[in-house]
């Protein structure tokens, strides 16, 4: 399987949960250590201050982005384990129609960082904006042999 074809398999294997369509989140490029994802504003994420995206998504939004550019690099029987640490600094309310999220990996290890930002993804003066900056910390295993 061509890397291409397998990037391609993964972005449908996350759309296709419950969570990243109730949420309104599509993965729109993906490629080593890399993701890049958009989020349209709907009545399940928006319950925020200043009727923005409610803290608690961006901070979900932003791991299930860190998921995804991981899973880019897991080798063969590697798997994450779970998630250790999620840090997220909220820089500007969130209240456009389109949020995009991209996660860059760090460090690639047991112990995986992975740098999200979480920005406005609506054209016009605001695009671009960062809304929010994570780091998410996650733990790999490997199946035993």
């Amino acid at each position: 399987m061509t890397v291409e074809a397998r990037f391609d398999e993964l972005a449908k294997s996350w759309e296709a949960r419950p969570l990243l369509r109730e949420l309104g989140i599509t993965v729109r490029e993906i490629e080593p250590g890399r993701a890049l994802l958009a989020m349209e504003r709907n009545g399940t994420n928006v319950s925020g201050v200043r009727d923005s995206i409610n803290g608690g998504v961006q901070a979900t939004y932003a791991e299930l982005a860190a998921h995804i550019a991981i899973g880019t690099l897991l080798g063969d029987g590697e798997r994450i384990a779970g998630t250790q640490d999620v840090s997220v600094s909220y820089v500007y309310s969130a209240t456009s129609m389109w949020t995009i999220a991209e996660a860059r990996v760090l460090r690639h290890g047991r112990l995986t960082v992975v740098d999200v930002d979480v920005r406005v993804g609506d054209a016009g003066d605001d695009e671009g904006r960062l809304n929010a900056k994570a780091r998410v910390t996650c733990s790999l295993a490997r199946a035993p042999r």
